[in-house]
């Protein structure tokens, strides 16, 4: 079986309006760029005409992701054996290294091809793609709603409200506005709603590390699970002063990509909580590596899904499904609930996400388990 074709669609679901909650510059691109939802999605055709499909993480510009993997990746794997994901993986990543590509946009599009050869792979030989990377620790996840955006203080504990009538108990929190307001939304949440919600929260990286510190404590008083990228990625130092000064977990970082920079910040103790994005680290292949690392630190991981559509979600659970439980910290799926990503959830045949409660069943089907309608995905490409 030789891999014979490789295409890819670039998705586009505009909705109107920005669906992020960051802060600073960013609010102001998003305002002109950022009008709804996109990704780069993989099909990756047999010559035995077997199909897989993957996801890129492309938050902006998704042509340019789609251009590598056309230009650059499809020559390469013309031909080869699906099954080889670890020899393409290797092959793919050392071929623009030495041109300084092991990053960005390089690394997003390796992750939708990786993804597309786990499908195809699971599909072969007739297994999940979580049976392939050891068994089953789990046939579902419980999920936390992600993210309450924001709001005033009042509107916040409207919001999670709902939220808990719907059954989840775990939500994530927008902060970044500055000590004052954040403080206020905190405490907003636990004086009206007690101990009945248990709060994360995300700064996306908003402050400084002295403002970060005193965010931290703060939210120490208010029996915070997690903060989320305090500081920004890019300030490693930043990072580590932050976890050392807090006993809040530090959790991070999305924004970050092989195993190289997450060897980085694990090695200097900068993050407590591990948040790998599947769609973005390199895919299936390297996101291993990586929980290898974690293991060795003693790091428990749960996995980014944020704005994503249906690929990575589908292969996120699958990763989660076949994760050990950390001693004191099993996986979490995070459920974006804000607006929902049509390329997501009206280009698949069957729901990804099948809820009980406020927990996810883990996709049973042969590989990501997910099926894509290519009839459907076309209305969202350009």
């Amino acid at each position: 079986m030789q891999i014979k074709d490789v295409v890819t669609y670039v998705g586009r679901a505009f909705v109107g309006k920005p669906v992020t909650g960051f802060r600073g510059p960013y609010e102001e691109v998003a305002s002109r760029i950022s009008q709804g939802f996109t990704a780069v999605y993989v099909k990756i055709i047999t010559d035995d005409g077997l199909t897989g499909w993957g996801e890129a993480i492309a938050r902006e510009a998704p042509s340019a992701t789609a251009s590598i993997i056309n230009e650059l990746f499809k020559p390469m794997l013309i031909g080869k054996d699906p099954l080889d994901t670890e020899v393409l993986w290797e092959e793919l990543f050392t071929a623009m290294r030495i041109r300084g590509h092991h990053a960005g946009y390089y690394v997003e599009a390796l992750s939708g091809v990786d993804l597309a050869l786990w499908d195809l792979k699971g599909k072969i030989l007739s297994k999940p793609v979580h049976k392939l990377l050891g068994g089953t620790f789990r046939g579902e996840v419980r999920a936390y709603a992600s993210s309450v955006v924001f709001m005033s203080p009042e509107d916040t504990v409207k919001e999670i409200e709902k939220l808990l009538e719907q059954g989840f108990r775990y939500i994530k929190v927008k902060i970044g506005r500055g000590y004052d307001i954040d403080k206020s939304v905190i405490k907003a949440i636990r004086d009206s709603l007690g101990n009945e919600v248990e709060i994360m929260v995300d700064a996306n990286t908003a402050y400084n590390v002295a403002t970060a510190i005193k965010v931290g404590r703060m939210l120490e008083k208010y029996d915070v699970v997690w903060f989320e990228e305090p500081v920004p990625p890019d300030n490693l130092e930043g990072y580590t002063r932050v976890a050392k000064a807090l006993d809040i977990p530090i959790a991070g970082a999305e924004t970050l990509f092989t195993k190289y920079q997450w060897l980085e910040f694990m090695s200097r103790e900068a993050i407590d909580i591990a948040m790998p994005d599947i769609a973005r680290v390199g895919g299936i292949t390297e996101l291993l590596r990586i929980r290898a690392l974690a293991d060795s630190f003693g790091i428990p991981m749960t996995f980014h899904v944020g704005l994503s559509g249906a690929g990575c979600r589908a292969a996120t659970l699958q990763f989660i499904a076949a994760t050990p439980t950390n001693t004191l910290f099993t996986p979490a799926y995070e459920y974006y609930y804000v607006e929902k990503n049509p390329l997501a959830y009206e280009i698949t045949k069957e729901p990804v996400e099948n809820f009980r409660g406020d927990y996810v069943t883990i996709p049973g089907k042969p590989g990501l388990g997910v099926e894509i309608d290519e009839e459907k995905l076309r209305k969202y490409t350009t």
